[in-house]
């Protein structure tokens, strides 16, 4: 009887740090925000989408506050060197053609975030996230 209670009581543990742990990590991506000085300009609106594996599981979280967007990572995905080739073939082209600023962050060879500054439009966002998408997909399949 008191196994039942204690896993039960684990498990309610372990769900609520997840939980606060994804909050903190959005009140500094906000932070992050501001103190690469941004100013938030009436009108512009964020986005939050979310990318999924082929399950329908969310792999990725992507904040876009144009000209910023972060890619966070929600699970541990170690890329093999041919999607970091890929990944960075692409983030590469777009910085010589759409002039954008890129930055991977990696713990040990697990991706953990990939940050996106200057994109100046919807079109771009939208190549550069579909890419990555599509990257992450193949990774996690």
């Amino acid at each position: 009887m008191m196994e039942a209670n204690t896993d039960e009581l684990k498990k309610f543990l372990e769900n609520k740090i997840s939980s606060l742990k994804k909050e903190i990590e959005y009140y500094e991506y906000l932070l992050s925000l501001l103190e690469s000085g941004y100013a938030p300009i009436k009108g512009n609106k964020g986005s939050l989408d979310s990318i999924k594996n082929r399950k329908g599981e969310i792999i990725a979280e992507v904040y876009f506050t144009p000209p910023i967007a972060k890619i966070i990572i929600r699970k541990k995905i170690s890329l093999q060197r041919a999607y970091i080739n890929a990944l960075s073939k692409i983030l590469e082209e777009s910085k010589d053609n759409d002039k954008i600023d890129y930055n991977i962050v990696f713990d040990n060879d697990a991706i953990k975030e990939i940050s996106i500054n200057n994109i100046k439009d919807d079109f771009i966002y939208n190549k550069i996230k579909s890419a990555i998408q599509a990257i992450l997909e193949r990774a996690t399949s």
